[in-house]
């Protein structure tokens, strides 16, 4: 369908950016393992989205075997770096089922970003590209973008420039740094739908 190929090619370009922001990078080969992982992790967080509110954890774990798989010590894969990065995981997770659960006032869009830096932190190698698939994977869990059409990580690429800076600051839990933070991940998935709708506008017959 229209929809199952636009859900592709956003996670292919997807992928792409969100290894190039992982690397510094202006290009990489096709062969690069980082793009691998990134597109293994990116293609699976859609169909990982609908394990994400009974087992957010697991997923996490998932999506970080998949990046990570040509780069890391085996006995590393899927675990976070260490002891207080796992708890600062487990009291985000529960934090996000006690206080942005179904009928919650908090917007998708804040627990997507939320997720993104805190995941980001907490896995290495590829904490970054693993934190962009989990975000990735909240949007469709929570509705915001249930088919995976949007391409979030574009939009990040896009405002690279003190991408880095602003993710770091928002683990203080300063107001300002959430809010930053939040800021820069609504633009990004701002210019994700842009490129949804200029993909559509140019599959339009003429």
């Amino acid at each position: 369908t229209g929809a199952s190929a636009l859900a592709l090619r956003s996670a292919e370009q997807g992928a792409r950016a969100s290894a190039l922001l992982e690397t510094a990078s202006e290009s990489l080969a096709d062969d690069d393992p980082v793009l691998a992982g990134a597109l293994r992790a990116t293609h699976a967080a859609s169909e990982l989205a609908t394990l994400w509110p009974t087992a957010p954890l697991q997923v996490l774990a998932r999506l970080h075997l998949l990046a990570a798989a040509d780069v890391a010590v085996p006995d590393d894969l899927g675990r976070p770096t260490d002891a207080t990065s796992a708890r600062r995981l487990q009291s985000m997770v529960a934090e996000i089922a006690r206080s942005a659960g179904p009928g919650s006032s908090v917007p998708s869009v804040v627990v997507a970003a939320i997720v993104h830096a805190e995941v980001a932190s907490a896995f290495q190698p590829l904490g970054g590209v693993v934190g962009r698939a989990a975000e990735r994977a909240v949007l469709a869990s929570t509705g915001v973008d249930r088919t995976s059409v949007l391409v979030p990580e574009q939009g990040h690429l896009n405002e690279a420039e003190g991408y880095l800076t602003d993710r770091a600051r928002l683990l203080t839990g300063t107001d300002v740094a959430v809010a930053t933070w939040v800021e820069r991940c609504c633009r990004a998935y701002t210019a994700g739908a842009e490129v949804t709708a200029q993909r559509v506008g140019s599959a339009r017959p003429s």
